[in-house]
């Protein structure tokens, strides 16, 4: 029986990039998105890959049980599950320039409905022999920069966005402690800088030495952590498959 991933935000960017990814590696992937995946999980099936879609809005997690048993119903397990989407709706506002509306609203979004999908589909990922769970946070709410008043991104300032993905990587030490004499391996990563649609200004040109990655490149460690062995790594933070401080 194929392994079965469910990635959030797969309708572009990196989480797509990550279910082609994963689907090549013969995983079934459950494309789920605020967005319709329909047809792209239809045009996958087409070339031969095994994938379906599911509707999810992550503000509103009272579907989240029906998920759980749609999948359960499915595929009787969830091998992986990676926490991808988010929404940046806030770039150059600092703390006090923020609308309370919209700091609660990423945190929703971007943290609490993560935590919530998550603890709903633990007990599938305890049916799977050796389940995987992927954060995708950033190098903005990296506290060993965030305090660093000589950080080299020390003007990148998204507050609410940077709050909301330090509960991200609050959630992945907590889930992984949890799940961690079950060996069920739980970590967080920063895909670097990626041209998807999250820049919503136009990017710099630094010539090809310098230059953002793809989405492709940018799902890489995303892929590593979902396959990693016994051996590998939980609570644990990285950047193209190295470690970072929390």
């Amino acid at each position: 029986m194929k392994k079965v991933a469910l990635v959030t935000g797969a309708y572009q960017g990196i989480g797509r990039a990550t279910c082609e990814r994963l689907m090549a590696q013969d995983f079934h992937v459950i494309m789920a998105d605020i967005q319709s995946c329909e047809y792209l999980a239809a045009d996958y099936r087409t070339k031969g890959f095994s994938a379906t879609n599911m509707r999810l809005d992550l503000a509103k997690s009272s579907i989240f049980p029906a998920i759980a048993n749609s999948i359960e119903q499915q595929f009787g397990k969830l091998d992986v599950l990676i926490n991808n989407a988010a929404i940046l709706p806030d770039m150059g506002q600092h703390p006090s320039d923020l609308a309370e509306a919209v700091y609660r609203h990423v945190l929703e979004v971007n943290q609490i409905g993560p935590f919530l999908l998550t603890k709903a589909l633990v007990p599938l990922l305890k049916k799977a022999p050796s389940a995987r769970i992927v954060n995708v946070s950033s190098q903005v709410a990296q506290l060993a920069q965030l305090s660093d008043m000589n950080s080299p991104i020390k003007d990148d300032v998204c507050a609410a966005y940077q709050a909301s993905k330090i509960g991200v990587n609050g959630n992945t030490v907590l889930f992984a402690k949890e799940l961690e004499p079950l060996g069920i391996k739980v970590n967080s990563y920063c895909p670097g800088w990626v041209d998807t649609a999250m820049n919503t200004e136009e990017l710099p040109d630094y010539g090809e030495e310098v230059r953002p990655k793809t989405p492709y490149e940018g799902a890489d460690t995303a892929i590593w952590l979902a396959t990693l062995d016994s051996n590998g790594p939980t609570a644990s933070f990285f950047t193209d498959r190295d470690a970072l401080n929390w």
